[in-house]
């Protein structure tokens, strides 16, 4: 039972527990398209892509750590002798790791729409939202 928990959690920690339609729609190529489409102003407009690019590497580096982390589970999981002492110090370890991580993207996204209004910012996620939903309408 306590096994159980303890990949539970450690599922929701490396795994983010978020809802993952809004993360799909952001990092992909839509957002930068609809970044070009909506700001008209150059300068606002290349930094705001300079910007997402952050955000985007962020995103990509957070993927492959979680990756990186659940195979160390996966090890500590199929090795009879791991001892929960293990287990404590990669989960510290990953939580650590991970709050780093977040309060990067968080960072970068801050500096991101200091280049994008805010009337923008709603218009660019509208828009990827309706492209990702109308490439999987023709999937």
């Amino acid at each position: 039972m306590v096994w159980a928990l303890l990949i539970g959690y450690a599922l929701l920690v490396f795994s983010g527990g978020a809802d993952e339609s809004m993360y799909r729609i952001f990092t992909t190529s839509d957002v930068k398209d609809q970044v070009k489409i909506v700001i008209q102003d150059e300068k606002r407009r290349e930094l705001a892509l300079k910007g997402l690019k952050a955000v985007h590497d962020g995103f990509r580096e957070l993927n492959q750590q979680v990756s990186k982390d659940v195979a160390q589970l996966e090890k500590l999981i199929k090795n009879y002798d791991s001892k929960p002492e293990d287990f404590d110090q990669l989960f510290s370890s990953v939580l650590a790791k991970r709050q780093k991580q977040t309060d990067k993207i968080w960072d970068d996204r801050k500096a991101m729409l200091q280049h994008i209004r805010s009337d923008e910012w709603r218009s660019i996620l509208s828009g990827a939202r309706a492209a990702e939903e109308k490439k999987n309408r023709k999937k």
